[in-house]
């Protein structure tokens, strides 16, 4: 009794509870074409490089700028933890994403991942390196209240971008870190989780994972109940890292759109870890969005299926050592590293096969060791806007894909967690 009181008293430790008043929901049209009608904030010489290689430039970084951009996974709160001063400039070698930087690369909104590796296991200590996570991110975001602060709802994301200042989301990456507990979930959602991916490289008590053995042939029970309590929560249902299997079960039975909140695209690279076309059209009559990472093994059209067969084979069927295995062989043969390009291929690809409303930007900025030549780091976002551009979508389709359709699935839980409570309300259930 004296363990399970003391399990409670860590779940509820009132140094990390978010406040969060009930959101105001936008309107959909608000939240698809969002704006914070930011100014241009590349260096002067920069912005006028720029200019003299291409007039088109003035009017992407206009739209850029004024667009509200949303990153949907962003693993930087593990550096900060480590002691990385996310209000300070950094090298781009000591990492991906700091406030000064987001400010230059006009990125406005992020969820940023409280992840807990694997090695936690299920229970105490993966809650308890949760909450060291969230604690040193809020204390973080506190000390730059001017600039920056924590967001909990779609209307926060909108207010706080409006107000010049960028909007930092929590999601938990690791559902082991829940050890199957509706109270720890409820628990984290209140210390302001608002998305988890419900599982890492590892298979747990919720569901199967890409990246190992099935144990469920895809949700457990007790992933059912959580998924159900998450729709009930307004809480996201992040499927990037669970199998084929798992995103399906989920699917079947959730009522609220989910997120691959950073995946790329199986048909182009052919990796467990990317959504294939089947997922994508199911993704979308969800009215989901998929999140295209940045990280090259998922990106790189030079690791074809030979490479990954090899690769796979080479991890004796343990593919949490997949890219270890994977650049290895990419050593060996010589292959040239993934582009900037090779991104706006897998957007490409992932609008055509699931629709413009469904595709956004999961970069794993500060999560991966290799990114594309051309997206180094969060201050060459523009970059991608300027290459949408050269691709002839239109400045409404690129203002969904920078963040109007991560928004608007935001939102979207939110509207359907508030329909299922006022339900429960109605019918006098808890």
């Amino acid at each position: 009794m004296l363990r399970r009181f003391a399990f409670l008293l860590l779940l509820l430790a009132p140094a990390c509870r978010a406040q969060t008043p009930a959101p105001t929901l936008p309107p959909l049209d608000d939240t698809l074409r969002a704006e914070d009608s930011g100014p241009v904030a590349l260096p002067s010489p920069r912005y006028h490089a720029l200019l003299r290689l291409d007039t088109l430039w003035a009017r992407v970084l206009a739209l850029h700028y004024r667009t509200l951009v949303f990153d949907g996974h962003i693993d930087t709160p593990t550096r900060m933890l480590e002691g990385f001063e996310f209000g300070r400039r950094h090298r781009r070698a000591d990492g991906h994403v700091d406030l000064p930087r987001m400010f230059e690369g006009g990125l406005d909104a992020a969820f940023f991942s409280i992840y807990v590796p694997a090695a936690y296991g299920e229970g105490t200590a993966a809650v308890r390196h949760a909450r060291r996570l969230i604690a040193e991110v809020r204390r973080q975001v506190a000390a730059h209240a001017d600039s920056v602060a924590l967001a909990y709802s779609a209307a926060d994301v909108l207010r706080i971008t409006r107000s010049g200042r960028k909007a930092i989301l929590l999601g938990l990456e690791g559902g082991h870190a829940l050890a199957g507990s509706v109270d720890t979930l409820r628990a984290l959602y209140e210390a302001g989780i608002r998305y988890v991916t419900l599982t890492h490289v590892n298979t747990n008590r919720l569901a199967d994972a890409s990246q190992d053995r099935p144990r469920w042939n895809g949700l457990s029970e007790e992933g059912r109940r959580i998924v159900r309590e998450m729709n009930r929560l307004g809480m996201l249902i992040d499927l990037s890292h669970t199998s084929d299997s798992t995103f399906f079960d989920v699917l079947a039975i959730s009522e609220a759109p989910v997120i691959l909140s950073h995946s790329s695209m199986r048909t182009l690279v052919p990796t467990v870890r990317n959504a294939s076309d089947e997922m994508l059209r199911a993704l979308a009559r969800n009215g989901g969005v998929v999140l295209i990472n940045f990280f090259d093994a998922l990106v790189n059209p030079h690791l074809t299926a030979d490479v990954y067969a090899e690769a796979e084979r080479r991890t004796g069927g343990n593919l949490r050592q997949l890219w270890k295995a994977v650049y290895a062989v990419r050593r060996e043969r010589g292959l040239p590293g993934a582009t900037l390009d090779d991104v706006l291929d897998h957007i490409d690809h992932a609008v055509q096969v699931a629709g413009i409303d469904h595709v956004g930007l999961g970069s794993d900025f500060d999560g991966v060791f290799d990114l594309p030549a051309g997206l180094e780091d969060v201050t060459r976002l523009p970059w991608i806007t300027y290459g949408l551009y050269r691709r002839g979508y239109s400045e409404a389709d690129i203002q969904k894909i920078l963040g109007g359709n991560l928004l608007r699935v935001l939102a979207e839980a939110e509207r359907v967690a508030a329909r299922i409570q006022a339900t429960e309300a109605g019918s006098g259930s808890d």
